[in-house]
């Protein structure tokens, strides 16, 4: 082994770049390696710049930072196989990188050029850090650089990486943080993108449906994945190509003017069956296609498109990792029998997800049954679950009545707020869940009863039983599974599609956007009455809006107070003695200038520079 490929100034050695400089070495990359290989020619990187949404995003936040970036540092974009696709640099540096070739079209993945920020970030796909001697080529140890991963917003494939870069006298601590602040601001632009598509194609889609009624509607991205049909895949006849190339099919489409619906093979189909192709513009340009195919065939049902099921189907919307994992839960609980509590805060949608493992299970022909137990009395509790006898009550039917336990007979009873029950109503519904069995209050015969139950809280249940106000041995009957539902601050990447779903259940018909300031908001306020104070958001705006577009004035009051924070990342750490006055002043006037240094520093009375050590001081990162 070389060793002088392995050296480091007088301190431990990191291990991501110790495992970097080890899949150097057995991918053979030579050291004294000067320049990246060039593997995109003039006409690629043309296509990218027209048609690659990472680029397009990239290029529109850069432009929206670039005068509050400093000259010493070089932006590079790259795509997930580590080809550079797009370069921002001026002065002396551009002149020192691109004889490197820091530069679109060459190629800066680490089994090429060995140790450097893009190819290790791809690699490790994680924020990383290199510092001069750090990389293992000896050309590129004159800079220090940052990269941070970029993944799909919604589908989580990894994008490509991007890339700060600077001499080392320039690169300090902030350089990562600024890194990460742009391409945060590069993902949200991205999911604006893919939201705003999403949401033509769909409307497009629903204009052809009641079009054309006869055959099948397939609404599928630029990506190739089928967003919405007009009929059940159960029996959809056509199997589907999972190893298709919808980025070629889409750039021939394109480069074809294909803008009218033409009749033509579908492709992506096993068999090829002739078809109509609906090609769908935004800005002259295809983002996606419908797909008309006719229904009447001689071929019985073959498959369903794999991995395509809409969480909408199920009444409910996500595509957060949190979500998914949440729902994936979901699925592998609703077949059982046993009991559900569902936790969570107030207004994240327990009925919904409890409606839905109804739906999921095999008592989905059976009575879902929802309970309040909140709203009733000791006496009134009892009567409503297990029913009565006739004379029991003043005032009660002279038949007497059935309660809801037997009205759930063979389905599920949902007992909402089950922390709020009356204590002295819990013994009685333990020996339900003990016996299945229900005794009418006036009645002696016990009758049986087959009953799921699914109870929901957002109540601390065992800090109840400490305090003697919920019974232990009823919490373990209704807590055979515990599930805890995410909040939607957890959940941001699922507001926009949940924003957009309840726009469509206020006006379907209508062609209602939101603008993006109004995104902005929509996207950093915290939601803390969850996926209920959403709804009733977007409701309101959409009573008070004039157009066919809600801006930021249609919100309720307290949403337009709200301000995004897109490219401020602030260090929560604890404040620094007497400063906390100071520190939240910065932060403050910050805000208010939607985050441009030179007008803050102008506003609080300090130079820019004297600004920049605040923010190191207090730890207020950009």
């Amino acid at each position: 082994m070389r060793n002088h490929h392995f050296r480091l100034i007088n301190q431990e050695v990191p291990k991501t770049i110790m495992e970097s400089w080890k899949r150097s070495r057995k991918n053979e990359v030579s050291a004294t390696l000067n320049s990246a290989p060039l593997v995109l020619t003039e006409e690629d990187i043309n296509k990218i710049k027209q048609h690659d949404n990472l680029y397009q995003s990239f290029s529109m936040v850069y432009s929206r930072m670039e005068k509050e970036i400093e000259h010493c540092y070089a932006f590079g974009l790259a795509d997930e196989r580590g080809r550079m696709m797009g370069v921002r640099m001026k002065g002396k540096l551009h002149d020192q990188l691109r004889e490197a070739n820091f530069y679109p079209g060459a190629n800066w993945h680490e089994e090429v050029t060995g140790t450097n920020a893009i190819g290790t970030a791809l690699a490790a796909k994680q924020p990383v850090t290199i510092h001069t001697a750090e990389h293992f080529c000896d050309a590129w140890k004159a800079f220090s650089c940052a990269g941070v991963p970029i993944f799909h917003p919604v589908k989580k494939k990894l994008l490509g990486v991007l890339d700060l870069t600077s001499n080392d006298e320039h690169f300090h601590k902030q350089s990562l943080l600024l890194t990460k602040a742009i391409a945060e601001g590069i993902h949200l632009d991205m999911l604006n993108r893919v939201h705003r598509k999403t949401s033509i194609l769909k409307e497009v889609f629903m204009q052809k449906k009641h079009e054309i009624q006869q055959d099948w509607l397939l609404a599928i991205d630029e990506d190739g994945d089928m967003q919405v049909s007009n009929h059940s895949f159960k029996s959809f006849q056509y199997i589907w190509k999972s190893a298709f190339d919808w980025g070629t099919y889409f750039q021939q489409l394109q480069s074809k003017k294909k803008t009218d619906s033409e009749h033509a093979s579908l492709p992506f189909l096993h068999g090829q069956p002739e078809g109509k192709v609906h090609p769908v513009i935004d800005n002259e340009k295809i983002i996606g296609i419908i797909v008309q195919l006719p229904k009447h065939s001689s071929r019985q049902p073959t498959t369903k498109i794999s991995n395509q099921t809409s969480q909408r189907e199920d009444g409910v919307i996500g595509q957060s990792a949190p979500f998914l994992s949440f729902f994936s839960k979901i699925k592998k609980v609703a077949p059982s029998h046993v009991s559900v509590l569902l936790t969570g805060e107030s207004g994240t949608g327990k009925e919904v997800f409890s409606q839905t493992i109804h739906r999921l299970s095999n008592r989905r022909e059976k009575p879902f049954i929802t309970f309040n137990c909140s709203s009733l009395n000791h006496e009134l509790a009892a009567s409503e679950l297990f029913g009565y006898a006739p004379g029991s009550f003043t005032g009660g039917l002279k038949e007497g009545k059935k309660g809801l336990f037997e009205a759930a007979d063979g389905g599920v009873l949902f007992l909402d707020e089950i922390g709020e029950i009356p204590l002295t109503v819990q013994p009685l519904l333990l020996r339900v869940l003990q016996e299945k069995e229900v005794l009418r209050v006036g009645e002696y015969k016990p009758r049986k009863v087959d009953v799921r139950i699914i109870a929901a809280t957002n109540r601390d249940l065992k800090q109840m039983i400490r305090e003697g106000t919920f019974r232990e041995d009823l919490y373990y009957r209704l807590s055979v599974i515990n599930l805890s539902i995410p909040s939607l601050r957890e959940r941001k990447e699922d507001i926009l599609p949940l924003a957009h779903y309840f726009l469509e259940q206020c006006q379907p018909a209508g062609r209602i956007q939101f603008s993006e300031q109004v995104i902005q908001v929509l996207q950093t306020y915290d939601w803390p009455g969850n996926i209920r104070e959403l709804r009733n958001a977007i409701e309101y705006s959409v009573l008070f809006m004039d157009e066919n577009i809600i801006e930021t004035y249609h919100l309720p009051d307290y949403l337009q107070e709200c301000r995004s924070t897109p490219f401020v990342l602030v260090n929560n750490s604890p404040d620094i003695g007497t400063g906390k006055q100071e520190r939240e002043n910065i932060i403050q006037m910050l805000k208010q200038t939607n985050f441009n240094v030179t007008k803050a520093a102008e506003m609080l009375g300090f130079s820019r520079g004297t600004l920049y050590n605040r923010l190191k001081k207090y730890n207020i990162s950009y």
